[in-house]
């Protein structure tokens, strides 16, 4: 991603709606993946980013995180830098075979060239039994200057992800499309932005300033459709949630 995304991520995620409902979707699915394990388990965030999501792990255990971006770094090492292995992780990551719990990796297979090698070494440290959490963006019709900010390779469809997963051993407990009750807005947002940014540099969407109202509400709606998400899957969404497993037998 470009520095300034990365300098945004660590102002707004705490606050930012989207950030808001991703944070929830990961607390509530590690409740229900560790609901019947040990509290005390070591867990692995691939792509920290700005570090939402290991801070968050670190409640559930004892954390480590992968991150290839020296802009995240920067932020990351304050906080985190013992656990931190800087890393591509669709190369070899520094972690022993069958090491991690839960593994998260959040919006970061669609930045990677080879994601087929990345869930392969996210595999390989997966302790048998354990899972991973894995988000993709969605629908190839979504892409605009929102993918070309963030150097996405491309966006997923169910089935294609799905296909992905096969080839690398992964057992699919769950895979549904999500961010399906504000679908069409964010559609028509995407629609207007490619308007709007032809000829310019492309911005993402969380450089749009949200009114404190509109983003509380937003939030509402997101974490309500994360808490149907636990009964109910999706036929389309702006998303994708996969809950995978590495069988306890090898």
């Amino acid at each position: 991603m470009k520095t300034e995304e990365y300098h945004l991520m660590s102002r707004i995620e705490k606050t930012h709606w989207w950030f808001i409902g991703k944070r929830f979707l990961v607390d509530t699915t590690l409740r229900g993946l560790l609901s019947h394990g040990p509290r005390s388990q070591t867990h692995l965030d691939v792509g920290c980013g700005t570090g939402m999501v290991l801070d968050l792990l670190q409640g559930f255990g004892k954390a480590f995180g992968v991150e290839l971006s020296s802009e995240a770094l920067s932020y990351l090492r304050p906080a985190h830098g013992h656990q931190i292995a800087l890393a591509d992780a669709a190369q070899a990551v520094p972690f022993r075979d069958n090491t991690f719990s839960i593994i998260t990796c959040l919006d970061v297979l669609e930045h990677l060239d080879d994601d087929d090698s990345a869930l392969r070494e996210a595999y390989r440290v997966c302790a048998p039994g354990g899972h991973m959490i894995l988000t993709v963006p969605a629908l190839r019709f979504l892409w605009g200057p929102h993918d070309e900010a963030l150097h996405h390779r491309r966006r997923y469809t169910r089935s294609g992800l799905l296909r992905a997963l096969s080839r690398c051993k992964w057992q699919v407990a769950r895979c549904s499309y999500y961010n399906t009750i504000l679908f069409f807005p964010i559609l028509a947002v995407r629609i207007l932005n490619r308007c709007r940014q032809r000829g310019v540099r492309p911005r993402s969407d969380l450089s749009l300033a949200v009114p404190r109202w509109l983003n509380a509400a937003l939030s509402r709606l997101f974490c309500t459709e994360i808490r149907l998400l636990r009964f109910l899957d999706f036929p389309f969404g702006v998303s994708i949630l996969a809950v995978l497993k590495k069988p306890a037998i090898l």
